[in-house]
């Protein structure tokens, strides 16, 4: 018996970590430094996550400002594609739907499968590297 609660519990140990749990599916309030407020949905999973307006644009933090801003897509030093700040910080206009600029280029479906496909990856490729001995 006691082996084969080893086991399972063994077995549950091992597939937890295949687990991603999903964002909330509710609209969020965010507040920006300036203490202007908009609300979007956050998406994604623990992997992967990024914030979407109701008329699916893609908004990132920008760490320097503190201010949520439109995203651009671009790509990284090893060639994969991660989310950026553009520049151009959340507006929001009289019906408190979120627009941007219309020289913003679109970010499709497809771009954020590929990150999310790489922040996969690079969870997977995770080296551990055993404790060093204290003398």
């Amino acid at each position: 018996m006691k082996k084969i609660c080893l086991i399972i519990s063994m077995l549950t140990g091992l597939s937890i970590p295949l687990m991603a749990v999903p964002a909330t599916p509710f609209l969020i309030t965010f507040e920006q430094p300036d203490g202007s407020r908009f609300q979007a949905h956050l998406r994604g999973d623990e992997y992967f996550s990024w914030i979407e307006t109701k008329n699916k644009l893609i908004i990132v933090k920008n760490e320097a400002s503190g201010f949520y801003e439109f995203a651009l897509i671009k790509r990284d030093e090893e060639n994969r594609y991660k989310l950026v700040p553009s520049g151009t910080s959340v507006i929001q206009n009289a019906q408190s739907s979120l627009k941007a600029p219309g020289n913003l280029p679109k970010i499709s479906r497809d771009q954020l499968g590929a990150i999310w496909k790489s922040k996969i990856a690079e969870r997977r490729n995770l080296k551990i590297m055993p404790a060093k001995k204290s003398p």
